[in-house]
Parts: C-alpha cells; sequence; structure tokens
C-alpha cells in the first residue's frame, strides 16, 4: 500500500478559556489555541490539502479572538515555504465547515473540495450554537465545485475519509497510511491529545493540573484519594475521553471518537500546541509511549 507523509501547517492562533474546548478540563486556562492546516504528501509528488485555515475576516472577533498573523503565518507563507502551489492543488479534503477549516478555500482555483453532504446542508441553515462556527461567506461561491459524499470512502489507495458526526453533523477524519501505520487527522473530533485520556494519560495528567493551577492556584496531587477517585471515573467509563460544549452531539461525538481511536496508529489534532513540534509525520511524531504516572 501506499504510504504518504503529513505535514502539519501553522497558520496562526486564537486566543480562547480551554474551557471552551476541553470541558470541563481547563475552563478558566485562557491560552493560544493553534490553528493548523494540513499536507499530505505521496510518493511520486502528490499532493492533498485537508482544511485550509482560517479567514480573519470571518470569524467572530468576540468569542474566537484571532490573533494578527506574522508575515510568515499568513496561508500563501505557509504554503509556498511548504512547496506548494495552489493552483495545482486538485483535491482539498474539508472535515467540516467550520470557519477556522474554511477559511481559505478560495486560494484553491482548481481544486475540488470533498464535503460530506450532510455537512452541506446543515451547514446553510446551522442549527444554534453552530451558527457561531460557520462563515458561509468563504465557501458558498465553492458550491459547485464541491465533490459530496455520504460516509466512510476509499479516496485512493492509503487514504480514506471516515464519516465521524457528533462535532458537526457531517464531521469527517482523514485516515492516512504511513511507514508507521495508520495515522488519523482527526479534525475537530478532538481538540487537544490530552482529551483522549486513556490514550495519552500523561497528557490528560498535564491538563488537569493546568486546571488545577486556575481555579485553586495551587498545584494537584494526583495521588490523594480524593483524586484517585476522580481520574478512576474517566479511566473506568466507556471511553475517556473529553471535548467542549460546543459540539452540537456530544454523545455522537464520543461514538465517533471510540471508532477513530480504534482505526489509528498515530492520532493527529487540528489544535494541539504539541502539533507545532512534528514538521513531517510519521517522522517526527513522539507520541507513540504514552505511560500512566
Amino acid at each position: 500500500m501506499k504510504e504518504y507523509k503529513i505535514k502539519p501547517l501553522f497558520t496562526g492562533n486564537f486566543v480562547m478559556d480551554w474551557g471552551n474546548i476541553l470541558a470541563p478540563l481547563c475552563q478558566g486556562y485562557v491560552a493560544n489555541v493553534p490553528i493548523f492546516m494540513f499536507l499530505i504528501e505521496g510518493p511520486n509528488g502528490e499532493q492533498i490539502i485537508v482544511d485550509t485555515s482560517y479567514d480573519p475576516a470571518t470569524v467572530p472577533e468576540c468569542i474566537f479572538h484571532p490573533q494578527p498573523r506574522r508575515p510568515e503565518e499568513e496561508v500563501p507563507a505557509v504554503l509556498k515555504r511548504n512547496g506548494v502551489d495552489p493552483d495545482k492543488i486538485k483535491i482539498v479534503i474539508i472535515t467540516h465547515l467550520h470557519h477556522d477549516h474554511t477559511g481559505n478555500m478560495k486560494l484553491f482555483k482548481n481544486a475540488k473540495f470533498i464535503v460530506q453532504e450532510v455537512e452541506l446542508l446543515e451547514s446553510t441553515y446551522p442549527v444554534g450554537t453552530q451558527a457561531a462556527g460557520v462563515a458561509h461567506k468563504d465557501w458558498v461561491d465553492l458550491v459547485p465545485r464541491f465533490v459530496l459524499i455520504n460516509g466512510d470512502l476509499n479516496l485512493r489507495e492509503g487514504i480514506d475519509l471516515i464519516f465521524s458526526p457528533g462535532h458537526t453533523p457531517g464531521h469527517q477524519a482523514v485516515m492516512v497510511n504511513t511507514s508507521k501505520g495508520r495515522a488519523m487527522l482527526m479534525g475537530d473530533s478532538l481538540y487537544m491529545l490530552g482529551g483522549m485520556a486513556k490514550r495519552f494519560p500523561k497528557l490528560f495528567f498535564e491538563l488537569l493540573e493546568k486546571n488545577a493551577s486556575v481555579n485553586t492556584g495551587k498545584s494537584m496531587d494526583l495521588k490523594t484519594p480524593e483524586m484517585q477517585v476522580e481520574v478512576a471515573k474517566v479511566f473506568n467509563s466507556r471511553f475517556g475521553g473529553y471535548f467542549g460544549p460546543c459540539i452540537l452531539n456530544p454523545g455522537q461525538n464520543m461514538q465517533s471518537l471510540q471508532k477513530l481511536d480504534l482505526m489509528a496508529d498515530i492520532i493527529v489534532t487540528s489544535h494541539d500546541p504539541l502539533m507545532s513540534n512534528m514538521k513531517v509525520i510519521p517522522d517526527d511524531y513522539n507520541l507513540f509511549d504514552q505511560e500512566v504516572r
């Protein structure tokens, strides 16, 4: 089977209360939330883009607080530095139609956009709080170039689209075959690696400690009987994962997380600061060995 490499492309930060993306772990912890798009590179030079970051003009400032980009963080500059000519890209996969994933779709003038059909239908008239995440101006003129799919799809040898609703009605992840196994681009099914308590326990505990430092001003002693009870609740649940309150259907998202976790050897998220250290996946992926403290 063909093997690919994946490059996380950092394109700027929102400044948010992490409680909005990992509830209730980090309520009150305000910090940068990095925004990544991804470049999939094949052995024959093929390039596929996954998601297109954000356009500050279409992001609600009062909620997400997008920070002014430095010149090197502007999407055209990021693409050029990584050897990508937007005019030559033929396929852009959109995990879901939220503004931090659709903001630069118009740069790709000759691309087809792979989108779940239900995602387009539900994003045209979004439900409730989903409306704050949708920027129709980013993509409504591009709908004629959408390739609408329903459910899982083998896009080509070594690349599969995995239907994973919950964050949005038509969210999809991207499974990519690499030299070290199947890498799953999670989209926003999972914001932070530490949200998967059972797979990344060390990172999970770091999130707990951040929450404690904000809300109590003290470090957290995980060895106390009280804390052991709380940690056991997570690890003994059907699936040890956390996600934000902006998710449309938490139960459905939990089921999708379980599905993706079982399928993946490598987990790749769209908003974890650790992605900045992984210039090329799987070469720089260093999270295979996680141990409980």
